[in-house]
């Protein structure tokens, strides 16, 4: 990739030009030493400019910035009026409000000394100055002030706004200094260069810095201060430095010298102008075009050409604004495809190239370049373009479109909570049947949104992560239940979620201190660029087991030193990973051939051929991998023998005692109980009224918190499952702490003990019958005794 410079026009600045700023996608405003605001258009593939307004004589300026805002066409037109506000800064201390038409809105006094920066917050509500006085202030929209944020010792000559406007970066000499706006904290220090402090540029989305200084050398940074590039030192100090929107990649000028380089460092290219030094470089909003202000009276504006995008045979090359260049490499013919407009945003992948320009898409088959279908923009803003097998999504801005191949709009996704602020394409994954949105203003909180052909795009349960999330991925391959999430987060950690029809399953943290992540387009294979090692996971899903030694026997570790610094993955398809080195070179590795032909020989229900290719190959991964899947499709012979063929015996046992199960919702249980899926196997057992075996697998997972709530809720197999509690606490040789268990044994006290008072209180009432029993037989005796002594005294006679 590369700059074109267009042809400038007759017309020019008569002295140095200090500032410009787009006002729209072919509209440029310049203000220089002369004191005239100039506009500048595209018209024939030159630059005509002229002049809106005359300054009086004592208006010098040093900076320009536009009121920004969505570029959507639905704003009401006073509304639009009101939103257009060019911000100028002054040598004499002041800042000025400017319409569109050059007129004077408001002027304020700001800063003793010059003024030497102004800059709109990216929600344009605010406004900051910096000051040769070392003073920052923050103001209004109107231009009222609200506080002077920071007040230093000496001249601020580079500055820029944090993306979510809570925080400023300014220079002081050679160190930069981050000072946050919502507490009282000193700021963050650090010494940036050797030489002067000249010029700054803060991301929006991805948060890195960018500097350029009198040392002659521009860095990049994170938001900590952490050096992630330093560039070779240049034969002209560095005078101006700017992201472009997407922050896919900077632009740098210094004298007679204009760079494009990566958002790691590495220039794509080098451009030498007639122009003196560059003092400021503006980005079009679709990041294809800039402007440079000269001190030569120019005003130039480039746009990037010879992008290039290669997709199984074919290459496709951006050779001019309108133009691009298809090679067959198995042929080696071209075809070249006109444009009518210029090109902002071109994607290649699932036999189709998708063309962007301001107001239309094209898309175009590999199998047809004649005739591609052509449907109309809605806002004409496309910041990124993702592709799937079935359809694709615009980012546009804010606002996210769904077409299919044949140019018809399947829906425009919308969540709860959605915001105008702009949506970071990076933290957009999409797949044929989902899709996952980071939230505008909640990091942490994750959209996801269903998509069906014969049903509108809706939303299902969202998932919230603990830390922010700073990208996110979606395997391609597979149907609703083997969809999975790839995300990593703030802390660098790459956590893998399993998304279920009801919802999201269970989130594992696979590995530490990634840099990015791609899946594999024709395969569920996820590769990640660690700190340490390319890393490749042949079966994610097996993350989600317990056993963690599966886990480790399907990744595939590859050094990343051969990879220079900060490699990232391009794509992952046909068994190879493409890694972008921290030069710019491509590399291409190697690492699951012949899982590729394993996987295509399951998704098309080939496993007499996919277990053939494993006795074959005889490879330990290979077979790991088999079994993992035999076991997640349910396919107990061939999981027996894969299981058998890397030694897992005890998993073997475990087969052949599911294969022995009587009850078909038993053994389909066991079955999803051997996948890892206690859950899943639970619901299926107490959905066909199977409780006592829910319990015992349960107690047989040692989830006894479950067990004893199932058993408490149903009435059964307590005494069971009290009892087994007991041998484990027995083995371990550890005392009962678990509360509800002690509750349980507590409550099952008492009830013993009054059962037991229960049982004295009768036993004495009933030795209380028998002693009243006996006394009353004593009674009767008595007075049958008594009575037979008087009747023989009776019927003895007399002597």
């Amino acid at each position: 990739m590369r700059f074109k410079i267009s042809q400038q026009g007759p017309n020019r600045h008569r002295k140095t030009v200090t500032c410009v700023a787009w006002i729209a996608s072919d509209e440029v405003y310049s203000c220089g030493d002369d004191h005239q605001l100039m506009s500048w258009k595209f018209e024939g593939g030159t630059i005509n400019a002229k002049v809106v307004t005359e300054f009086p004589d004592d208006f010098h300026p040093t900076d320009m910035s536009w009121h920004p805002r969505p570029a959507q066409t639905n704003l009401g037109a006073v509304k639009k009026q009101a939103m257009d506000v060019l911000l100028i800064t002054t040598s004499d201390g002041k800042f000025h409000l400017v319409s569109k038409t050059g007129r004077i809105e408001k002027s304020v006094s700001a800063h003793n000394g010059a003024t030497l920066s102004g800059k709109w917050s990216y929600d344009g509500s605010a406004l900051f100055t910096a000051g040769e006085d070392g003073q920052i202030k923050i103001w209004s929209r109107s231009g009222m002030l609200r506080s002077t944020a920071i007040r230093g010792s000496q001249s601020v000559f580079a500055s820029a706004w944090s993306p979510d406007n809570s925080a400023i970066l300014y220079s002081q000499g050679s160190h930069l200094l981050i000072q946050s706006l919502t507490t009282s904290s000193k700021p963050q220090r650090w010494a940036a260069h050797e030489g002067l402090i000249l010029t700054v540029s803060w991301n929006q989305f991805h948060g890195l810095i960018v500097s350029g200084a009198e040392d002659c050398r521009h860095k990049v940074w994170d938001s900590k201060g952490n050096l992630l590039h330093a560039s070779l030192v240049g034969d002209h100090p560095i005078t101006a430095v700017n992201w472009c929107f997407s922050g896919n990649y900077f632009a740098v000028g210094s004298f007679n010298t204009l760079k494009l380089c990566d958002k790691t460092g590495w220039p794509h290219s080098l451009e030498k102008v007639q122009s003196g030094s560059i003092y400021d470089i503006a980005w079009s909003s679709d990041g294809t075009q800039v402007a440079l202000a000269c001190s030569s009276g120019s005003v130039l504006v480039a746009h990037t050409i010879e992008k290039k995008l290669e997709y199984k045979g074919f290459e496709a090359t951006l050779v001019k604004r309108k133009a691009i260049q298809v090679t067959d490499l198995s042929s080696d013919v071209n075809e070249i495809l006109d444009i009518a407009d210029r090109v902002i945003q071109l994607e290649f992948g699932f036999e189709h190239l998708v063309v962007v320009t301001p107001s239309q898409c094209h898309i175009y088959s590999v199998s047809n370049w004649n005739t591609p279908a052509i449907f109309d923009l809605k806002n004409g803003s496309v910041s990124a373009v993702l592709l799937t097998d079935k359809h694709f999504l615009l980012v546009e801005w804010n606002v996210l479109s769904l077409y299919n191949y044949q140019g018809r709009s399947i829906g425009t996704p919308k969540w709860k909570g959605m915001t105008p602020e702009p949506i970071y394409p990076p933290c957009i994954s999409v797949c044929r049947d989902t899709l996952v949105v980071r939230d505008q203003s909640n990091r942490k909180l994750l959209h996801v949104l269903e998509i069906s052909p014969k049903k509108p795009v809706a939303e299902a349960q969202p998932y919230t992560h603990v830390q922010d999330v700073l990208s996110l991925a979606l395997n391609y391959v597979g149907g609703v239940t083997d969809r999975q999430l790839a995300l990593i987060d703030v802390n660098r950690d790459l956590f893998l979620v399993s998304i279920r029809s009801a919802g999201f399953g269970r989130v594992c943290k696979i590995a530490v201190m990634a840099q990015n992540i791609a899946w594999a387009t024709d395969a569920n294979v996820l590769a990640g660029m660690l700190e340490a090692t390319l890393s490749v996971w042949l079966c994610p899903n097996c993350v989600h087991y317990s056993d963690r030694k599966v886990i480790r026997k399907t990744r595939v570790d590859k050094d990343s030193s051969e990879f220079g610094k900060h490699p990232s993955i391009v794509r992952v398809s046909n068994g190879l990973v493409t890694v972008r080195r921290g030069d710019g070179a491509l590399v291409v590795s190697s690492f699951y051939t012949f899982f590729t032909s394993l996987h295509h020989h399951i998704l098309d229900g080939r496993w007499e051929e996919a277990v053939s290719l494993c006795r074959i190959v005889q490879n330990e991964t290979l077979w790991t991998c088999m079994a993992v899947m035999a076991i997640d499709s349910k396919q107990l012979n061939i999981a027996e023998e894969a299981c058998a063929a890397i030694g897992r015996y005890d998993k073997v046992d475990y087969i052949r005692y599911i294969k022995k199960l009587p009850n078909e919702m038993e053994r389909l249980a066991e079955m999803t109980l051997l996948a890892g899926d206690l859950l899943a196997a639970e619901g299926i057992l107490l959905q066909n009224g199977l409780v006592p075996e829910a319990i015992r697998i349960n107690i047989a997972m040692y989830n006894w918190n479950r067990a004893l709530e199932l058993a408490l809720k149903h009435k059964k197999l307590l005494g069971e499952l009290l009892e087994a509690r007991k041998r484990y606490l027995q083995v371990l040789e550890k005392k009962e702490v678990n509360q509800s268990f002690l509750a349980v044994q507590s409550n099952i006290a008492k009830s013993q003990a009054k059962k037991e008072a229960r049982d004295r209180e009768k036993e004495l009432e009933k030795e209380k019958d028998r002693e009243a029993e006996r006394a009353s037989r004593e009674l009767r005796r008595q007075a049958s005794d008594k009575s037979s002594s008087e009747a023989q005294k009776a019927t003895t006679p007399e002597e």
